[in-house]
């Protein structure tokens, strides 16, 4: 079972070919698109949406969803402002959106696999829970003039290098060997692709989903620190739209939407493919309304092709079964008899 964890195959090479052909349309369209800068600028507003994508992939190979990603990213953020406009230190703080987005992911495994409530439904719910907390912290008001305290996040650099390309590389470094090479990520894999089989195999199922859900959230918290280091202000629909985003980004990426394969790899070009297409779109003048329309037809688009796939692969096995059947030992003439002849 653990042998045998997908690798990058065919939908990470569709996604990275039409990334590459979304790239060479908007410079074809655009006069400032293919330059270094925006290129920077891309990467640099990519940042949280590639960070919270990495755990959404492990909560998706897992066979989970994670509904309420975009408002626990907005309960960090808002706690986390409430901490600057206290005075707190970076490393509290940071400590402090870590803490609280792991727990709140720890609640959402703790509701899936003991209260038995499926994914979504319960994500949904605690999702509009989330929503109504953050409004009532907020009572309608915005944020606004915090200290620059993680501004290093989103505009600094270290040997010329953006400070956003470091941490996504590092990010999904760390995080491919951790469902690559350690027992926990082969879980991963294992739970989503067959629940059962897993448990029977001595992997406990609830710790898996549970542990998954925790990292989503960690990371979640950890991608507030850099929302704030770019907007510098908490806003009463603060990560509305990033949940959505992610999923996207997940599922363009090859992930299977049923669990149990993906890969990161896919996961970034699947970002990379999301923020170039609002990076596009936004040179050419389209309204912001339409890049959401395009990003919820993609997901259906790649859930429909993975299906497709999954169809077609699961044909060419039942055919090969089919020929193994018929050509086969058991319609082959027994020795004995041919020699009878």
């Amino acid at each position: 079972m653990f042998r045998n964890i997908p690798r990058p195959g065919r939908r990470e090479l569709l996604a990275f070919v039409l990334l590459i052909v979304e790239i060479i349309f908007f410079s074809l369209m655009t006069e400032n698109f293919a330059t270094l800068h925006n290129a920077w600028n891309v990467l640099r507003n990519a940042t949280d949406l590639a960070i919270i994508s990495i755990g959404m992939t492990l909560v998706i190979i897992s066979g989970g969803m994670d509904i309420s990603a975009g408002a626990a990213l907005g309960l960090v953020a808002l706690m986390v402002g409430r901490g600057l406009q206290a005075g707190l230190s970076a490393p509290v703080l940071v400590l402090i959106a870590l803490g609280l987005g792991a727990v709140l992911g720890t609640i959402n495994g703790l509701i899936i696999t003991y209260g038995r409530i499926a994914d979504i439904i319960a994500t949904l719910g605690t999702n509009n829970i989330l929503r109504a907390a953050i409004f009532a912290l907020l009572g309608g008001q915005w944020i606004t003039g915090l200290p620059p305290v993680f501004n290093g996040l989103v505009l600094g650099t270290i040997g010329g290098i953006p400070v956003p390309v470091i941490l996504i590389l590092v990010a999904y470094a760390l995080f491919l060997y951790v469902t690559t090479f350690t027992r926990f990520g082969q879980a991963i894999y294992a739970v989503g692709n067959n629940a059962e089989a897993a448990k029977l195999a001595g992997i406990n199922f609830r710790l898996t989903k549970i542990g998954a859900y925790a990292v989503m959230g960690a990371l979640t918290g950890f991608a507030a620190l850099i929302y704030l280091g770019r907007m510098g202000s908490v806003e009463i629909t603060v990560g509305q739209d990033i949940g959505l985003r992610s999923v996207a980004a997940v599922v363009i990426g090859g992930t299977a939407i049923t669990g149990g394969r993906g890969s990161l790899v896919g996961t970034l070009i699947g970002v990379l493919f999301i923020d170039v297409m609002k990076n596009g779109l936004v040179m050419l003048g389209v309204p912001s309304i339409w890049d959401r329309a395009i990003v919820g037809l993609l997901i259906i688009l790649s859930v429909t092709a993975d299906r497709y796939f999954e169809v077609r692969t699961a044909r060419a096995r039942l055919k090969g079964r089919a020929a193994s059947r018929t050509h086969g030992p058991m319609n082959q003439t027994p020795p004995v008899a041919a020699e009878g002849r």
